[in-house]
């Protein structure tokens, strides 16, 4: 609880105590069930990590957990999960765009 009240993002979490984005998961419910925190506060959390870039900046949102960065990235900062299959944001919106006019 020390390090989430001093601000350490999922990522860092994740690599100060070895875990996996599952095992931050199962983390954060244990706390929720101790009474330390409340769903709505990771809820809060997550939203505020995930940011919410505009269609035109250069945008990158990780498919398995959602995590929105703005830039490209090949390996998800908070997940740690390879998203270098899976096209960005930018390339999704134009494809759909066109697939619509």
């Amino acid at each position: 609880m020390t390090d989430l009240k001093g601000g350490l993002n999922d990522a860092q979490l994740m690599e100060k105590y070895d875990l996996s984005f599952q095992g931050l998961q199962e983390l954060f419910s244990k706390l929720v069930e101790a009474k330390l925190a409340t769903s709505a506060y990771f809820t809060k959390r997550a939203m505020s990590q995930m940011g919410t870039p505009s269609i035109e900046e250069e945008a990158t949102t990780c498919p398995y957990c959602g995590y929105t960065a703005n830039a490209k990235f090949e390996t998800c900062p908070r997940c740690k999960q390879d998203t270098s299959e899976w096209l960005d944001t930018v390339e999704l919106t134009k494809i759909l765009g066109k697939s619509f006019e």
